[in-house]
């Protein structure tokens, strides 16, 4: 499946030396008891949504959990040989990013517009002050989240692989 640079979903494999039968089992075990940290659901709360004896989908259950992370939906499968392939997404913790940049720089500008002084303050940078002003807005409420999204996607895949190798070799 090819995915786009903007894209919130990321594909990889893992390879083991030995894949063990009960991988999916070893797994499930892991979703149940504690995702990132075994024994701990705390800002962890996944649920398996569907397993076989050759793949396991797991999901974040509640807000805090999509948000912590990013995680959101797992697709683990067997893949030929000894090889996990997965599929994740973290469209949620994009959708919060995104909401979250909207917010701060609609915050501001409301603060600029109504704080006594604030107008002032943008109107001493004499003609830049205000393009200057919509300009930080716009790339910190619209293109700063998508640059989180490109950045996050790297380390979500690698906390993934991380994961499955311990849960695997449990």
């Amino acid at each position: 499946m090819a995915l786009g640079l903007l894209s919130a979903a990321y594909d990889g494999s893992i390879e083991f030396d030995s894949l063990p039968t009960d991988w999916v089992d070893r797994m499930a075990r892991r979703i149940e008891t504690g995702l990132l940290a075994p024994g701990s659901r705390r800002r962890a709360n996944y649920l398996v949504r569907s397993r076989s004896s050759d793949a396991v989908t797991f999901s974040a259950d509640d807000f805090w959990t999509a948000f912590n992370i990013g995680l959101n939906d797992v697709e683990l499968r067997r893949a030929d040989g000894n090889r996990v392939a997965y599929h994740a997404s973290f469209s949620r913790w994009a959708a919060y990013a995104a909401v979250q940049g909207l917010a701060v720089a609609v915050a501001v500008l409301i603060a600029v517009l109504l704080l006594p002084g604030g107008q002032t303050e943008v109107a001493r940078y004499g003609g830049w002050g205000w393009p200057l002003l919509i300009i930080l807005l716009a790339f910190f409420g619209l293109v700063w989240p998508q640059v989180l999204v490109v950045t996050h996607r790297r380390f979500a895949s690698r906390a993934l692989e991380r994961i499955v190798r311990e849960a695997v070799a449990a």
